[in-house]
């Protein structure tokens, strides 16, 4: 049965962790992950009960088959809900890897003789709920110099075999929400060569299974309460694990060192149609949130009547508006998938992925444009205490006709945050990098748009006349 926010909280102890050189003992009370532990728990609780997260039968619609266009739209409305609970700016939402482990269920023929592992481990997953997130990128020496052999690779890989399982050893990097998750899934990145047969695994471990280290990055936000808002709230955190002779059950071994089933996962199992189509959704609704931040600002500060202004936030509003169509577009044009359900037109999802990596950088660019000088000059919380020395100041000064100080102070914090912050700037960069090397993505989209669209013939049919 899908478990409660509170049970998911009590499940987060008995973790290696370490953050800044400290251990983390309990991320649900530990200052620099609690707030986003109870956000996952709420999204848990929400499953429950939301009509619009879970079908009838209580299955969350991240986790569901669609056979119809009406159930895919279904699936697309439970990605936006969850999406505006955050604005966006969670890439690792729960529902992200359900997505994931839902097209290798529905393609579970491709893993052979592992198939049934699958099925049971997605049955597993989707009966609780379980919040995964993966770690799939190589310490950088294996990434950019693959094919070693010797001692020094450094990527997760098997080191032998026992009647329980296999044993891993190696790091994966970034593997963000990983120590709120209740589970890693693991599978290459990049395309491995017959020499790396060890590193051609996929499995499944729990966060907490004996010789997994996470070490984290720093947190986000700042001290003072308040002045970083979005920091504070959605700082998902990304880890390095680091793998000592940890031991993956058999029911968890999808892949077992297997060159050819490994590099042909993502177009033998479609998992990139179910995990973009949440992707999508998301950067549609974070599209969204900018604009109307940005919105909110233009108003609150009185220029939204200002021509440039309006020429700025017309462009953001175009932005929103492009990847709200493609969505729109790749739901209307669901295709099936050859197994019996259906999935999202792949060219308009991609084409979202690969314009997302320029226009959301866009996006942020714009809204620094459209604050300007609010942004170096917005108020901490600490000018709005009455004893401040400049609390006067503040009340004067960033009251407009129709907003008092306080509420435009916070939106001034809040686009700071997403503009000048470190969590803004990891915002901008891991859209950049959501899909991989971005100029690598849009060579890749070239073909797959021949692929899927094809040429059109219109050239010869207007030479002709």
């Amino acid at each position: 049965m899908t478990r409660s926010g509170d049970e998911y909280l009590k499940s987060l102890k008995d973790r290696r962790i370490f953050l800044a050189g400290r251990a983390v003992r309990d991320p649900a009370v530990d200052p620099a992950t609690a707030r986003m532990a109870r956000w996952l728990a709420d999204y848990l609780d929400l499953c429950c009960t939301s009509p619009v997260l879970s079908g009838e039968d209580g299955v969350p619609f991240s986790y569901a088959l669609a056979t119809d266009r009406t159930e895919l739209a279904a699936r697309g409305r439970a990605f936006a809900d969850v999406a505006r609970r955050s604005g966006g700016l969670l890439g690792r939402s729960p529902d992200f890897l359900a997505t994931v482990l839902t097209g290798w269920r529905a393609a579970a023929d491709h893993f052979g003789a592992n198939a049934q592992r699958v099925v049971r481990y997605w049955e597993h997953a989707r009966d609780r709920n379980l919040v995964l997130t993966h770690a799939i990128s190589d310490p950088p020496a294996d990434r950019y110099l693959p094919g070693r052999t010797d001692a020094t690779a450094r990527a997760v890989h098997a080191v032998r075999e026992t009647p329980e399982g296999l044993v891993v050893t190696g790091a994966k990097m970034l593997a963000t929400l990983a120590p709120l998750a209740d589970e890693l899934l693991v599978y290459p990145f990049r395309p491995l060569e017959e020499s790396e047969a060890d590193q051609a695994l996929c499995f499944a471990v729990p966060v907490n299974a004996p010789g997994l280290t996470l070490f984290c990055r720093p947190p986000l936000a700042g001290e003072v309460p308040g002045d970083r808002p979005l920091a504070e709230r959605f700082d998902e955190m990304d880890a390095i694990c680091v793998f000592d002779e940890v031991l993956v059950h058999w029911d968890r071994v999808f892949i077992d060192r297997d060159v050819t089933v490994a590099n042909t996962l993502r177009a033998g199992t479609d998992m990139t149609a179910y995990a973009w189509h949440q992707s999508a959704v998301r950067i549609w609704v974070k599209a969204e949130f900018v604009f109307e931040l940005a919105h909110s600002c233009a108003e609150a500060s009185g220029r939204s009547g200002q021509p440039k202004v309006r020429e700025q936030l017309g462009e953001l509003a175009g932005i929103a508006e492009t990847f709200r169509s493609l969505v729109v577009a790749a739901e209307a044009g669901a295709v099936a998938d050859g197994r019996g359900h259906v999935i999202g037109d792949r060219v308009p999802l991609a084409a979202a992925g690969m314009l997302n990596a320029t226009l959301y950088p866009r996006a942020v660019e714009l809204l620094q444009l459209v604050v300007s000088s609010g942004l170096v000059m917005h108020p901490t919380t600490a000018d709005e205490a009455p004893d401040s020395p400049a609390h006067a100041f503040f009340e004067r000064y960033f009251a407009g006709d129709e907003v008092g100080a306080l509420p435009h102070g916070e939106l001034l914090r809040m686009a700071a945050d997403l503009t000048l912050s470190r969590f803004g700037g990891r915002q901008v960069l891991y859209e950049r990098v959501f899909l991989g090397p971005p100029d690598a993505f849009r060579a890749k989209f070239y073909g797959q748009y021949l692929d899927g669209r094809g040429v059109a013939g219109t050239v010869p049919d207007i030479l002709s006349q």
